[in-house]
């Protein structure tokens, strides 16, 4: 048998996740970009900007229409500047030039493997996370779609790839659910503990950045749905893991 269409087919698939994880990445990183270059205009004026977008098209559009590419690209040239004092961490710094190549690759219609998409869709996801955007709920579905699938060996559907995933989608006792959530969701113990404590309004250490906290918090909220465990209850089992 010709297994070729059911190639094409896959390859379809992940194309079309990759496009919906860049879509989701420059919701979210849009007006974050934009929040973040306004705070500190004057060390990185508009006219640099634009130079550093390297697109005439987008000269005089706000900073929040920018395509993902122009985002991407001024937050590599920014870094030091802009956006260290923010997100900090040299993961961050490096997935955004991951993700401007991966991007570029989509762009130039390089066939995607089921590996190089969920290397594609972890990263996004990541980088939306870090920020605190909501989109990164939407990439973590599509990212978990996809391994899914490749843990039952099946084909993708030809259908949009974004899945809808409800409480009972997961299984198992609520410590498996917790910890398969922090996985999932790349938070360290020590900040979903202080985000547990912050929600109940009870003293805690302070996050690295209001981002960390968001996430965090969307993390924590996240686990309390799932598990249907009280939050009490669920900050003690944090603090026991």
């Amino acid at each position: 048998m010709n297994d070729q269409p059911t190639m094409e087919n896959n390859e379809r698939v992940d194309q079309q996740r990759v496009n919906d994880a860049i879509v989701r990445l420059r919701e979210g990183l849009g007006p974050f970009v934009a929040r973040e270059l306004e705070a500190r205009f004057k060390l990185v004026p508009r006219g640099k900007l634009d130079r550093m977008a390297n697109d005439a098209t987008l000269k005089n559009r706000p900073i929040e229409q920018w395509d993902v590419a122009a985002l991407l690209r001024v937050m590599e040239a920014t870094w030091n500047d802009v956006f260290r004092p923010t997100l900090g961490s040299r993961t961050e710094r490096s997935l955004v030039s991951e993700l401007l190549d991966w991007r570029n690759k989509w762009a130039h219609q390089v066939p995607f493997s089921g590996d190089d998409t969920h290397r594609a869709l972890d990263s996004a996801e990541r980088l939306l996370r870090s920020i605190g955007a909501a989109q990164a709920e939407d990439v973590g579905r599509i990212r978990r779609e996809l391994l899914n699938e490749q843990m039952r060996g099946a084909s993708p559907p030809a259908t949009q790839a974004v899945a809808e995933e409800g409480s009972g989608d997961r299984s198992g006792s609520p410590e498996e659910v917790i910890r398969a959530i922090r996985t999932e969701r790349h938070q360290s113990w020590m900040n979903l503990r202080k985000a547990a404590r912050a929600i109940l309004d009870l003293p805690h250490e302070p996050f690295g950045t209001v981002n960390v906290a968001n996430s965090s918090k969307s993390t924590v909220r996240t686990m309390q749905r799932e598990t249907g465990v009280p939050l009490d209850r669920l900050k003690e089992m944090l603090d026991s893991m």
